[in-house]
C-alpha cells in the first residue's frame, strides 16, 4: 500500500508539473509556440494525466478505506 501511495504522490507531482508547463507556455515568443505546436498535445496531456491521477487516488482511497471493513468481516464469521 505503501508502494502505491508513492506510485500516486510520482502522478500527481507529474499533473502539477503539467500544470505549470502549460500555464508557463504563454511566456515563449509567438513564433516558437507556432513552431513546436505543443498547445493541442498539452491539453490532451493535461485531461488524460488528470483522470489517471483521479483514478488512482480513487482506488488508493477504495482500497484504505474498505480493507478494514473486509477484516472485521472476516472476524464475525
Amino acid at each position: 500500500m505503501n508502494t502505491f501511495l508513492f506510485i500516486n504522490i510520482i502522478i500527481a507531482a507529474f499533473n502539477i508539473f503539467i500544470l505549470v508547463y502549460a500555464y508557463s507556455l504563454n511566456f515563449f515568443p509567438i513564433k516558437w509556440r507556432k513552431k513546436v505546436k505543443q498547445e493541442t498535445i498539452v491539453g490532451l496531456a493535461i485531461i488524460f494525466i488528470t483522470m489517471l491521477n483521479m483514478f488512482v487516488w480513487i482506488i488508493y482511497f477504495y482500497y484504505k478505506l474498505f480493507e478494514p471493513l473486509k477484516i472485521v468481516e472476516g472476524l464475525l464469521t
